[in-house]
């Protein structure tokens, strides 16, 4: 299987730990899965990758208050559930967009999509319109208690959310401990970044100090790169036509014999 070949940039000017970058890159799973490539800023980086130098960008350390990618689509991944948080209300257009994002970036060729709203001013007839229009499987919308409870959020593979950061967050925190992975997505190149992990002690296992908790978006990067070629490959080169009318032969057979006697 090929090497990819992942640069690595700082994001804004929030401390990016030159040592961290380092133990990252000589992680050893790290070096079996693909060749880092360490940038000053993201500028020079975004434009290796526009000209195809590098396969994928992964930007470090973001908080989740840094700003997305101009676009780009924010998705939060968290315990192998996307969540994509937008600020107005809902449309079939917002849950095509994640479904078309899921299924070439994340392989997953039925998507269960749910709607979270607080409050609740969505109509309850819009998921089921989405899911007969347009052949989406969608649910919803339920308030966030009722996502987090008795594992519900577990049942979808995508989250559409409309709340705020606060509510963004109390959803990441109740899927996992581990630091969520923050994906640029809507974009031709593949870009990941690495948030703040949700525990923020760094005494505890999954803090600060856990160099494992900041590869994950390297992962991430690489996986959905070869999701999309195999996405696209997929979708190339489609078979000839099988059926053959046996009239076109016979037509090409006249004009050759009418040729012939000319």
């Amino acid at each position: 299987m090929e090497i990819l070949k992942i640069a690595i940039a700082p994001i804004g000017t929030d401390g990016t730990n030159d040592e961290l970058i380092r133990s990252i890159c000589e992680t050893p799973a790290m070096l079996e899965l693909c060749t880092p490539a360490v940038y000053e800023n993201e500028e020079a980086a975004l434009q290796d990758l526009d000209q195809g130098k590098v396969d994928a960008l992964v930007l470090m350390p973001a908080s989740r208050r840094a700003k997305s990618l101009v676009d780009s689509v924010e998705i939060i991944i968290a315990n192998k559930t996307t969540i994509m948080p937008i600020e107005a209300e809902p449309t079939a257009d917002d849950v095509i967009r994640l479904r078309d994002i899921l299924k070439r970036d994340f392989c997953l060729s039925s998507p269960r999509i749910a709607i979270v709203q607080e409050p609740i001013t969505l109509s309850p007839d819009f998921a089921s319109q989405v899911s007969t229009e347009h052949g989406i499987n969608t649910y919803g919308p339920y308030t966030t208690e009722q996502l987090m409870g008795e594992n519900t959020a577990s049942h979808f593979d995508g989250i559409i959310t409309v709340g705020g950061e606060a509510m963004v967050q109390q959803i990441v925190t109740g899927l996992t401990q581990e630091a969520p992975i923050r994906f640029f997505a809507g974009m031709k190149s593949v870009v990941t970044a690495i948030c703040q992990p949700v525990c923020e002690n760094e005494s505890d296992e999954e803090g600060l100090d856990d160099v494992s908790a900041y590869t994950h978006p390297f992962y991430t990067a690489i996986d959905i790169v070869r999701n999309r070629a195999f996405y696209d490959e997929a979708r190339q080169n489609p078979l000839p036509k099988l059926f053959r009318d046996k009239r076109d032969d016979r037509k090409r057979d006249e004009a050759t014999q009418t040729k012939a006697e000319q």
